[in-house]
């Protein structure tokens, strides 16, 4: 599940963006009920996960992969999702906290998209910030809901794809393709009038003599794969014939 992976990534950045490094203050996950903050001793940022919700953005094609036993594998569009989250700042006095919410109000201005780095993995393209409208949301309903006093606030938008975790194998790869010229009773061979051009290969031309130039249907055996797009492969069922001049 990529919440884990999500909060990770906000963590990262608000310790970059806030002035409030790991031997100053904290930033935390957890409910901040009627009791929570009497316990603190640093200056904290919180952040509360109220909602989840779909997002109205189209879902994210997930691209073919290899799965642990190399099987070529593909996974359903990943859904969008939008999860919210009422951000407070707590410990240090109103202005230490106001001072510290005003930086993290400019951070979420100035960052609407968040790119995770290789180690959240699990998160599969950049996530989306944003800070929610006037009337989307009652912070006074919140605090009540939480408990406690209504304070200052605000509530961040992060909206990210969710890989649904469901893979399908796609068909093996074409390793060999097998071409074969059969006469028929229509179709004869006849010798070249004159000699085709010397193949050239790693080891240096290859004389040709006598070439024989086949006319009737060209037997052709493979199999079916569509490999990593745009790259297409064609599937030629079984000895199914297919015209002189033709794939």
């Amino acid at each position: 599940m990529p919440l884990s992976a999500l909060e990770s990534a906000l963590q990262a950045w608000l310790r970059e963006q806030l002035p409030l490094a790991a031997d100053v203050g904290d930033i935390s996950f957890d409910s901040p009920d009627a009791s929570w903050g009497t316990s603190l001793t640093r200056p904290t940022v919180n952040l509360f996960l109220f909602d989840i919700a779909r997002a109205a953005q189209q879902s994210v094609p997930m691209p073919p992969r290899r799965d642990q036993g190399g099987l070529l594998v593909q996974e359903r569009p990943a859904p969008c999702v939008a999860f919210s989250y009422l951000l407070s700042t707590w410990g240090g006095g109103v202005r230490e906290e106001h001072r510290l919410l005003g930086d993290a109000v400019r951070a979420v201005l100035r960052t609407p998209t968040l790119n995770p780095g290789p180690e959240n993995h699990e998160l599969v393209g950049p996530v989306l910030l944003s800070m929610s409208e006037t009337n989307d949301v009652r912070a006074r309903e919140l605090w009540q809901g939480l408990g406690g006093r209504l304070r200052a606030g605000l509530v961040l938008v992060a909206m990210t794809a969710v890989p649904l975790g469901r893979a399908t194998p796609l068909a093996t790869p074409v390793e060999t393709v097998l071409v074969e010229v059969t006469p028929t009773d229509r179709a004869s061979t006849r010798t070249a009038e004159k000699p085709a051009e010397n193949p050239v290969t790693a080891e240096g031309p290859v004389m040709a003599e006598n070439p024989v130039i086949a006319e009737g249907p060209v037997i052709v055996e493979g199999s079916v794969l569509e490999n990593d797009a745009p790259r297409r492969y064609v599937w030629f069922g079984p000895r199914q014939p297919r015209r002189r001049g033709r794939p």
